[in-house]
Formats: structure tokens, C-alpha cells, sequence
């Protein structure tokens, strides 16, 4: 028995001693500072790596979004005219985002309107839909200030084009045939 204990007591002195050599660490645990500085230098080497392609997918994420967006009003357009059996409009938001504005700049945001007295622009009751400007790093510049969709669903041909402010940031275009089928490239 005596043995046996003698046996007990080396073995754990020499695993406590083992588990020293073996991890550079006291038996109660923790990090050695040389460690904790090799993990921040390899974290932050990773960082690095990773941070150039979040920034292209979150802005590359932006521009799909206006994209789908302004394609889904635009649709949602023709299909009012149709409903309606009247003109609808999608145009330039002005200042305020009650009526359209002037100008083929759309970056302030657009308005989705049923023309219902024909005068080619939207009355504060004839409005759909009212977008708001898009993110700064977005340019859209159109062919036009408004898109008209005839009640059979028709429109004039028309192109907008959805650009970024970014490095190597590629233009899609939108356009709105005379159709009036809606397609982005």
C-alpha cells in the first residue's frame, strides 16, 4: 500500500511538471503574453485580408438593391396602367418628395404615380410609391426625367443607368422598352 501511494504522489508531481513543459503554462491555466501578441498579429493579418472583399460585397450588395428595387417599381408601373386602363408614371422625386422633378438625375429618389388628369406629373393623391434618395456611393442618371407607361402597357424607350462611386465599381443598365418590358444588364 505504502508503495502504491509513493506511486500515486510521483505520478501526479510528474504531471503537474509535464503539463508545465508541455503548454509553457502554470498548472492553474492563463495565456503568456507572447502568445495573446501572436493571436492579435494573426487576427489582424486576417483583417486585413478579409476587409477588401466585405467593402466589394456590401457595396456590390447596395447596388443589387436599388437595382431590384427600381426594376420591381417599375413593373409595378406598367402593371398599375394596365389595371387602371390610365397612364402611369415613374419620374425624378423633386426636393420636397410630393410631385416630379426636372432634370435626369434620379440619385434624390423617384416617384411611382397613376397620371390620372394626363398632365405627366403626379398629384399628391395619385402617388403609389415614393422612394427615397439612394446611398451616397449609388449615382442613377436616366435618358429622361419621367418613364410613362400606357394604359396598354407600352412605354418610350427608355434607359437608366446605375452606377458607384467606388474603384472599379461596372454601371448596370436598366431599360424599359417600347413594350414596356423592363429588363436590367
Amino acid at each position: 500500500m505504502a508503495q502504491n501511494a509513493a506511486k500515486l504522489n510521483h505520478a501526479s508531481v510528474f504531471n503537474v511538471r509535464f503539463r508545465q513543459m508541455k503548454f509553457g503554462r502554470s498548472a492553474n491555466g492563463g495565456f503568456t503574453l507572447v502568445e495573446l501578441v501572436i493571436v492579435l498579429a494573426v487576427m489582424a493579418i486576417l483583417f486585413a485580408i478579409a476587409l477588401p472583399a466585405f467593402t466589394d460585397f456590401t457595396n456590390s450588395s447596395r447596388r443589387t438593391s436599388a437595382i431590384t428595387l427600381l426594376v420591381g417599381d417599375l413593373n409595378q408601373a406598367r402593371a398599375e396602367a394596365i389595371k387602371r386602363n390610365r397612364r402611369a408614371l415613374v419620374c425624378v422625386r423633386n426636393a420636397g418628395g410630393t410631385a416630379c422633378g426636372t432634370g435626369a438625375d434620379w440619385q434624390n429618389g423617384w416617384l411611382v404615380c397613376a397620371d390620372e388628369d394626363s398632365d405627366n406629373d403626379c398629384a399628391a393623391a395619385d402617388i403609389i410609391n415614393r422612394r427615397p434618395a439612394l446611398d451616397s456611393r449609388l449615382t442613377l442618371v436616366g435618358s429622361a426625367a419621367v418613364i410613362r407607361f400606357n394604359a396598354s402597357g407600352s412605354a418610350v424607350a427608355e434607359s437608366l443607368t446605375l452606377g458607384g462611386t467606388w474603384a472599379g465599381a461596372t454601371p448596370r443598365i436598366i431599360t424599359v422598352a417600347a413594350t414596356g418590358r423592363v429588363s436590367s444588364q
